[in-house]
């Protein structure tokens, strides 16, 4: 018996460098009360993630970043600015940061964009960090500012939240 295969469609958009790339998709973030989802928001999800096989045990292969809305939105307009730049530079968005273990460590998480110029050589790129890991993702021209292009559109149309509606208790008949 054939076996078919349901496509889903959503937006997505992938850069490959040598070793690396990058993935910039929608996500939805969801909150729960006592195990029942009572809200779900759009977000953008940006992953990053290394092209060779692990070397070593606990390399990390990939680090993820979840945007707000407008935080995507802001980082489009950095990547713009870094684009139209004449000079090199490098641009940072706010670091995100979160507890986690038994411990409750801090965990920064930082994403910067850059234009690079090195041994006569010149490109763009952008870059996670987390703790001591790195990706970093060089970029062509066209591709960076289209990623930001993307970031600028996701931004609005994942900007949208779904809430459990409070039902109050319908008027006692007399």
């Amino acid at each position: 018996m054939p076996q078919s295969n349901e496509l889903k469609r959503f937006r997505c958009y992938e850069i490959f460098s040598q070793s690396t790339g990058l993935e910039i998709r929608t996500a939805v973030k969801t909150n729960e009360e006592h195990g029942v989802v009572v809200e779900r928001s759009g977000r953008i999800h940006l992953r990053f993630f290394k092209l060779t096989p692990k070397t070593k045990a606990g390399e990390i292969t990939q680090i993820r970043f979840i945007c707000e809305p407008d935080e995507a939105f802001g980082l489009s307009l950095i990547i713009s600015q870094v684009a139209g730049s004449s000079v090199t530079c490098k641009e940072k968005l706010n670091p995100h940061k979160f507890f986690s273990g038994e411990l409750g460590e801090e965990t920064v998480t930082t994403l910067s964009v850059e234009k690079w110029e090195r041994g006569g050589k010149s490109g763009y790129a952008l870059t996670v960090g987390r703790g001591k890991d790195f990706i970093s993702v060089p970029v062509p021209l066209a591709k960076f500012i289209f990623a930001g292009e993307f970031l600028r559109t996701l931004s609005t149309e994942q900007s949208w939240v779904e809430r459990a509606e409070k039902r109050t208790s319908p008027p006692v008949a007399r």
